[in-house]
């Protein structure tokens, strides 16, 4: 990590020795000031990439710093937890982000990673100091309903946070379901620009510091972008914008995932032709399996299609309606994960926004999706530590839930 230079201004002693610690051990260069004047002197002599702001007035304050900084550094300011008022204040006072005085470390790490790289000043790097070029995993099942978002979710937080050296990865999650898609209700947020601003956006298209801002980061490391909040706005998306959309974003992610929803149009098809690993995902009933061997004979008819692919089994009712072995026999191949039945997990880890591999890292469900994440990323990925005894664990829970 680059130790770029970070203004911290903050009344609290205590809050500037947490911010001090956090981003030193991140690697950043910090200076910490008390007051609003103490930050304009600090800024009208020397050079900030990012501003960390706490007890600010909503009026005044923001505009005196932004007129002394001499790089325009981006500002992300800590307002009261709980005041939804007061950070829908800042950001319209010019704030480029607010974050809750009660935040966690990872949180403060992506939201000032985010800024950072929005604004230029953080370009993820390869092995040999290049760009990196993202692998692409989409996921899609022709049948919705299947859970094809929620796993799409989950294995994109895992990946955020799973290098096997260490290493944060930079991941894109795209949620291509252009008129419904629900990513970022899963990750409960609420997102300021959307996929079809950026495919519209001719500056965007051609700036990828300018397409960065139209990207939303999670806590946990993800960078989303979101589907339309209006599902007319999938009607103005075109497959020659969404390719100049992947080609600007793609060198600064080392993982792109891509929840395709459940619609073959042009643009599915074409990121399906993009993709290095597909993940199909299965309900273990007739229908859906038809659905299934169609979409895959219309493929290899009409597509292009380089990827490895996995199939995915996701149990989201208690009792079985086919056996894994008569989904193995139709598809001619081995499901690289199954996801247990989780009764109300599951569905809880959705209405509260928070990804079960984040929730309950150790159920059945959050240990089948770790698994299926060693299946795309390989060698690359490291499971957290636990996850074979949690993994053997987890199939003696799912074989107790399908007897019962």
């Amino acid at each position: 990590m680059p130790s770029n230079p970070i203004l911290i201004c903050a009344p609290s002693t205590e809050l500037r020795m947490q911010l001090e610690s956090h981003l030193g051990d991140l690697g950043y260069a910090t200076t910490s000031v008390r007051t609003p004047a103490d930050a304009v002197s600090a800024l009208r002599d020397r050079p900030f990439d990012l501003i960390v702001a706490e007890g600010l007035a909503v009026s005044g304050a923001i505009g005196g710093m932004r007129a002394a900084s001499q790089t325009h550094a981006p500002m992300v300011i800590v307002a009261p937890a709980g005041d939804v008022e007061a950070r829908i204040a800042f950001l319209e006072a010019g704030a480029d982000d607010v974050i809750a005085s009660k935040f966690t470390r990872a949180e403060m790490e992506a939201r000032v990673e985010a800024l950072l790289i929005r604004s230029g000043k953080v370009r993820p790097k390869g092995p040999g100091g290049g760009p990196v070029a993202g692998k692409i995993t989409t996921f899609f099942s022709p049948k919705g309903g299947v859970g094809t978002t929620t796993l799409a979710v989950n294995a994109a937080v895992l990946l955020a946070g799973g290098a096997g050296d260490g290493r944060v990865q930079h991941v894109l999650l795209i949620d291509l379901d252009l008129q419904f898609g629900q990513v970022a209700t899963h990750l409960n947020l609420s997102p300021r620009y959307d996929i079809a601003a950026l495919c519209t956006d001719d500056l965007a298209l051609a700036d990828p510091d300018v397409a960065i801002s139209y990207l939303t980061a999670h806590s946990s490391g993800t960078s989303v972008l979101a589907a339309p909040a209006n599902p007319e706005a999938d009607f103005r998306i075109t497959v020659e914008q969404l390719e100049q959309a992947l080609a600007i974003l793609k060198p600064r992610f080392d993982h792109i995932v891509v929840d395709c929803g459940s619609r073959l149009d042009p643009r599915t098809l074409w990121m399906l032709e993009q993709a290095d690993t597909h993940i199909f995902v299965i309900f273990p009933e007739i229908a859906a399996l038809r659905a299934t061997s169609l979409a895959l004979s219309f493929l290899a008819e009409t597509a292009t299609l380089r990827a490895s692919t996995h199939f995915v089994v996701n149990h989201i009712f208690p009792k079985e309606l086919l056996k894994t072995r008569d989904v193995q026999n139709l598809l001619k191949a081995k499901p690289a994960a199954e996801i247990p039945y989780t009764e109300v997990e599951m569905i809880r880890s959705v209405n509260e926004g928070v990804p079960l591999v984040t929730s309950r890292r150790s159920s059945p469900a959050a240990v089948a999706i770790q698994q299926l994440v060693v299946a795309i990323a390989g060698n690359e990925w490291q499971q957290p530590a636990g996850v074979g005894k949690d993994a053997d664990r987890a199939r003696r829970e799912a074989l107790r839930l399908r007897r019962s």
